[in-house]
């Protein structure tokens, strides 16, 4: 099975997170404000951000090893 490129990963969840994003502003709509599912959705989402950008900072220091 080949395996993946870290930017591929980091596309991923950067998607992901936008998505849970998303989700947490209709939830905040719904809701008139901030709940506990809110919250919780924001908070997965940082942590899809975070995931990302810690693929695409990997992926640029194998490029960099490369050289």
């Amino acid at each position: 099975m080949k395996q993946r490129p870290p930017k591929f990963y980091g596309y991923l969840y950067f998607t992901f997170g936008v998505i849970l994003t998303l989700f947490a502003i209709q939830a905040m709509n719904q809701s008139e404000g901030w709940d506990f599912w809110t919250i919780l959705l924001v908070s997965f989402a940082a942590l899809d951000f975070f995931i990302a950008f810690k693929h695409f900072n990997l992926q640029k220091r194998l490029k960099k090893e490369e050289q």
